[in-house]
């Protein structure tokens, strides 16, 4: 067998893999906008079933920064608990149902990062919406 064709016996299982695991993703799309010392981040996916886990990137240039933050959260069915964690055990959490969006505020630490854990545990919840607005301490 040339070493050619050993390569390429190698490579496809790997490609093939992380191609399943990249589709079995949990699927979120992250949007924000920052100005000064305030800025906003909307997470959205289209469903999601179960516990899931994510980072979500609040600001890099913020990193082990508490920030002020605002959240609001709705689901167009189906029913989820969202949960943000920060460094030094801050969290909010929020729970949402079809028809009733949910809101929280409270104080959350980033991490070395910028980023915050985001934390779900959803009821076969379709167009997850989540929208964090934050200020700097």
């Amino acid at each position: 067998m040339t070493r050619q064709k050993r390569i390429y016996y190698l490579i496809l299982p790997i490609l093939a893999l992380s191609l399943a695991i990249l589709a079995c993703s949990g699927g979120y799309s992250t949007s924000s906008k920052i100005s000064g010392n305030n800025g906003e981040v909307r997470v959205k996916t289209n469903a999601v079933n179960g516990i899931d886990t994510t980072s979500v990137e609040l600001n890099d240039d913020w990193s082990y920064s508490r920030v002020a933050a605002n959240v609001a959260f709705g689901v167009e069915s189906g029913s989820c608990q969202a949960t943000l964690l920060g460094e030094e055990g801050t969290r909010i959490a929020v729970d949402a149902s079809a028809g009733s969006p949910g809101q929280a505020s409270g104080d959350l630490v980033l991490d070395g990062f910028g980023d915050i854990t985001f934390d779900s545990n959803c009821q076969n919840a379709e167009n997850l919406d989540l929208l964090i607005n934050f200020t700097l301490r």
